[in-house]
């Protein structure tokens, strides 16, 4: 009985995302935070294909990746439930991988694997999205807390 509480608090696609008042917010950075966490394992399998004496930044990307993968799932499962805590979580998440990516991104270009379009795309596409999300991001919780404050004001004035 207690495991299918749990299941349904956290259910992977839920169906309260598809309704009008559904926070867009969420939506997207639920939706960022699954793409990301496929786009680290594919950037885990991309890097296995790497010869075998891998270079001390390749085994930090690795084990990078390898560890982000999960959180950034977990937090997709959390802003498409609506969790409160899922934005200051994302933030965090976002500060910190927004760099890194960035690093990744030159590191690629650096070492000419982003020769392809379809290469540049993915991989300065998904630096963009952690910028436009982090941005979004702050933004709603910047204008949650204006709102609160506003709406207190006007309820100590009447």
């Amino acid at each position: 009985m207690g495991n299918s509480s749990i299941l349904a608090k956290f259910n992977l696609f839920p169906e309260r995302r598809f309704e009008l008042d559904f926070p867009m917010v969420f939506w997207m950075a639920g939706l960022w935070f699954y793409l990301k966490s496929f786009l680290y394992f594919c950037y885990l399998y991309m890097l296995g294909l790497d010869p075998t004496p891998y270079s001390p930044v390749a085994k930090f990307e690795i084990i990078y990746f390898a560890v982000a993968m999960a959180p950034a799932f977990i937090l997709g499962i959390a802003f498409w439930n609506e969790k409160v805590y899922a934005s200051i979580i994302g933030v965090i998440y976002l500060i910190i991988d927004t760099p890194i990516l960035g690093f990744h991104v030159l590191r690629m270009a650096d070492e000419g694997y982003l020769d392809s379009g379809l290469t540049q795309f993915l991989e300065i596409g998904s630096l963009v999205m952690n910028v436009v999300v982090l941005g979004w991001l702050i933004g709603s919780k910047s204008a949650s807390k204006i709102r609160t404050a506003v709406s207190g004001q006007n309820k100590l004035t009447k």
